[in-house]
């Protein structure tokens, strides 16, 4: 009761910021729950379903926690929040989730992704996510991106670790998530030279430095044109003509650094070149259109700021299973610093505040 107690109070002192509300009924719900309990948010959108909402509450280890702030009009950028990361405004639009994750409140936030909504603001908190679109988890309602494209959202999960992604998404589907029976990957990567990061490095070099530390004889790789990814459009022909028409298995990219450099939304780019200027360089290129291709995509935080491999897979069950093995693969060859995992990944973080104190 401990652990809850703590919780509660950092979520409380959060209102108005990360957090929106806390459920009222946690004391009685808690009763009910086995150890160990993984404390959760949900985005605030009408656009999750209820069915999951309560298929969660139901698991005897997970319990509801708090509704975690979204941005305004679900841009891609979360104005009222900054990200405890970078100092950088918080990318959107499930933006309090990972932010109440670092703070130690919850362990996994569920969240909604159309065009990056979940994928980019995890990346950019150094945390993994997951989107499962290829899983058949979709929003409410379809709905057109602001450059025009008609699509439906999906549902999406982010947490501190790639094995707490896995237990939620395979309780949400009912399917085991792990295990695949192919014993070599394809997986395409993007070419040398034809992804240039906002941190000046090649996007080719960073996927081959991960890959570089995984058995050879697992994978075999193609490297693909990917100039102009930044692009949604361009990187809805890109995923498709790869994963559906060259069949791969996966492709993977190295995103990031997210919104550092500049900020990936669309609405300054309405207003001349000045607008145009602070919308280059936001490090979001295949995360952008993802969903808008029903992927099941996870993003796998690297030792970079604000940057992660992005594993895409077409929909389906094995090749969900291939996409997670090779996210939990490359989990545990990659170190966070150790700061960051004692600071923000090691449990709740208990903060014993200053309080009135009664007169005797």
């Amino acid at each position: 009761m401990f652990e809850a107690n703590d919780r509660l109070r950092s979520a409380i002192r959060e209102l108005g910021r990360s957090v929106v509300s806390v459920n009222p009924k946690i004391a009685e719900e808690l009763k009910s729950k086995d150890q160990p309990l993984f404390y959760f948010g949900v985005k605030d959108t009408d656009q999750i379903p209820d069915t999951v909402v309560d298929k969660l509450r139901r698991h005897k280890n997970f319990i509801w926690l708090t509704v975690d702030k979204m941005a305004d009009r679900g841009r891609a950028i979360d104005t009222d929040l900054i990200n405890p990361l970078t100092y950088r405004v918080m990318t959107g639009s499930t933006s309090g989730g990972p932010i109440n994750i670092l703070k130690g409140i919850t362990d996994f936030a569920v969240g909604t992704d159309g065009g990056g909504s979940v994928l980019a603001p995890a990346m950019s908190c150094q945390l993994p996510a997951v989107i499962g679109a290829g899983l058949g988890l979709f929003v409410k309602k379809r709905k057109v991106s602001t450059d025009g494209i008609e699509f439906s959202g999906s549902i999406g999960v982010i947490a501190k670790t790639v094995k707490t992604l896995t237990i939620v998404m395979e309780y949400l589907t009912g399917k085991p998530l792990t295990g695949s029976e192919k014993k070599k990957w394809k997986i395409v990567i993007p070419k040398k030279g034809s992804l240039i990061c906002p941190d000046g490095t090649d996007m080719n070099e960073k996927v081959l430095s991960y890959l570089s530390k995984i058995n050879e004889k697992e994978w075999v790789f193609e490297e693909a044109e990917m100039t102009g990814t930044d692009d949604r459009k361009t990187g809805i022909q890109v995923i498709k003509k790869y994963l559906y028409e060259n069949d791969a298995d996966l492709i993977v990219t190295c995103e990031g650094p997210v919104d550092v450099f500049g900020y990936g939304e669309t609405l300054p780019k309405f207003f001349g070149k000045t607008g145009e200027k602070i919308t280059q360089n936001h490090g979001k290129y295949l995360l952008r259109a993802a969903n808008m291709c029903q992927t099941t995509a996870i993003a796998v935080p690297v030792d970079q700021l604000a940057s992660g491999l992005l594993i895409i897979a077409k929909k389906g069950e094995e090749q969900a299973r291939i996409a997670f093995d090779f996210a939990l693969k490359m989990e545990k060859i990659i170190r966070l610093p150790e700061i960051w995992r004692k600071l923000f990944l090691s449990g709740s973080v208990s903060r014993d505040g200053f309080h009135f104190q009664e007169e005797k």
